[in-house]
């Protein structure tokens, strides 16, 4: 056989190969769905298998979770969010944002090399809440810093509520859940999982006594705390005591709301904590 020939040959099983594993881009997957009358966002998102917030994240005028019939909505072909690449991003940076592998965004993408938007599969998308005005306070007492390798707690414990759709045990109703609960004694520290800058703490309506702190590529929340011990705009380092576990503000008892949220060009969104609180705790 002619060289020329085999590398030819090569070079058609190679693509015969890559479209085996790359699906058709995302963008070309998205069908429009007319509202029908008696259709509800939910209904919709049973009827093509997604959670409702991915739809509200494609569609921003149904982002208040009402929709009217005869609107058209943009159904995407699974939960996930997409990303508009701004200055420098690519597969690699996009992947470490969303905690995923750069070569599963890019066979979920149609294998494009320099794709404007790309599809994050999994991410659900979250809109950024309003907290009430920052205060300015003091921290009460010393530093308090507890090896504990970025985990939120002391040691490690059990999930009592995991992240995403559930029945709300304080109201009954379907809802989401934008993060995790961990099942701690009432008291116990709650530490920062990786250094950064407090920008919230204080009192957030549902979630009681809130910390959110600032990272480097991620924010971090600490929910129904029964004191704060860091105030807004202090630096603090991983494992430093941010607070204590509580049962304030919607609760059923004591333990730990933490939720992890990345940014978008729509804002910040939730994710899943479980994957970095489970490689943590096979440390351990």
């Amino acid at each position: 056989m002619p060289v020329k020939f085999a590398l030819l040959s090569l070079l058609a099983l190679a693509n015969v190969e890559t479209d085996r594993f790359c699906a058709p881009p995302p963008l070309q997957q998205v069908r429009p769905h007319t509202v029908q009358p008696g259709e509800t966002l939910t209904s919709i998102a049973q009827t093509y298998q997604l959670s409702p917030a991915t739809i509200m994240g494609l569609n921003p005028p149904v982002r208040n979770g009402q929709v009217k019939p005869g609107q058209v909505l943009q159904i995407p072909p699974a939960d996930g969010i997409f990303h508009r690449l701004q200055d420098e991003e690519n597969y690699k940076t996009i992947a470490q944002t969303y905690n995923t592998r750069p070569d599963v965004l890019f066979e979920k993408n149609g294998c494009q090399r320099s794709p404007e938007v790309v599809f994050v599969p999994g991410v659900l998308w979250k809109p950024k809440p309003e907290l009430p005005p920052l205060p300015n306070f003091a921290p009460e007492g010393a530093v308090v810093i507890i090896a504990s390798g970025g985990y939120p707690l002391p040691y490690v414990v059990p999930v009592t509520s995991g992240f995403g759709w559930r029945t709300n045990p304080i109201t009954g109703e379907w809802a989401f859940h934008s993060g995790i609960d961990l099942g701690a004694p009432y008291g116990t520290p709650v530490l920062a999982t990786s250094d950064g800058i407090v920008e919230f703490a204080d009192w957030a309506g549902g979630y009681g006594n809130l910390v959110e702190i600032r990272h480097s590529r991620a924010r971090t929340r600490y929910a129904h705390l029964s004191q704060i011990t860091v105030r807004p705009g202090q630096k603090v380092v991983q494992g430093q005591q941010i607070g204590l576990v509580g049962s304030t503000g919607r609760s059923t008892g004591p333990h730990l709301h933490f939720e992890i949220l990345s940014p978008t060009a729509d804002g910040w969104i939730a994710v899943n904590p479980a994957p970095y609180l489970d490689r943590l705790a096979l440390r351990r």
